[in-house]
Formats: C-alpha cells, structure tokens, sequence
C-alpha cells in the first residue's frame, strides 16, 4: 500500500461524530466553561489569567485569543485519539481505556477550573494557586 492509500484511508476512518460525542463534556466543561468565565472574570476587572503563557498570549493578541488557544487544544485532542484509538491497536494495552482515561480526566480539571473561576469572581482565594503556593513551598 502506498503512502497516499495510507493516509487517504485513515481520513476516510476517522469518525469525528464518535469523537465529537466523546468529548462533550470536555468541550463543555473545560472548552466552554472554562473560556466564559475566564473571559468574564478578566473582561469585568474581577481577575487575571493565572496561566503565564496564556497570560502572555492574552496580553500580546486580546482576550478572545483564549478561543484560538481552545481551538488548539481540540485539534491536539483529536490528534491525541486518532494515536490513540488507531494506531496503538498493535500494542499490548487497551486503546479506549486510555482515550477515557484522558477524556474523564480533561473534563474533570474543566470542572475544578470553572469552580476555581467561580470561586475567585466571587472575592475568595484560588483554590488551585493556594495549593500550588503551598506545594512549592513544600520543595523550595
């Protein structure tokens, strides 16, 4: 088979409703939870981006830029299922409990991140940066 054949096949195999109907919490806990109330939080004077790349990015395109960076994300998350779910069928491991391992584990941090969100637009501390701050403090 040819290297045409080869990637024309894997196009035409690819069942972006599976995958698109696997991440939906994903895209709706971390992808569309997690831009709104980022966005609110920052757009009304309530917080800051705590991420510094994102921060960086933020400050040097706009606030919308948060949506490109998503973008990014979903397409490296389709990228990380089709390695996934295609090509480690010739391993020794089970191919969708890693994909759902990866999937649960992306929209758990989504939930976390809105309820830190949450938490901060409201006037209290970030849970995760108190957490951090004391982790560090921990090691340094």
């Amino acid at each position: 088979m040819t290297r045409n054949a080869q990637k024309q096949s894997l196009v035409s195999t690819i069942d972006l409703y599976r995958f698109l109907r696997d991440i939906k919490f994903v895209l709706l806990f971390y992808v569309i939870g997690d831009t709104f109330t980022t966005i609110y939080a920052i757009d009304n004077g309530l917080a800051q981006e705590g991420n510094p790349a994102v921060s960086t990015f933020v400050s040097m395109h706009g606030l919308f830029a948060i949506v490109i960076l998503k973008v990014f994300f979903i397409l490296a998350l389709l990228g990380s299922y089709i390695y996934i779910i295609y090509f480690s069928k010739e391993k020794n491991y089970t191919p969708s409990f890693i994909w759902n391992t990866l999937r649960h584990t992306i929209a758990m941090m989504g939930v976390i991140i809105i309820f830190n969100n949450l938490l901060v637009m409201g006037g209290f501390s970030s849970p995760i940066s108190l957490i951090l701050s004391y982790s560090f403090s921990l090691f340094g």
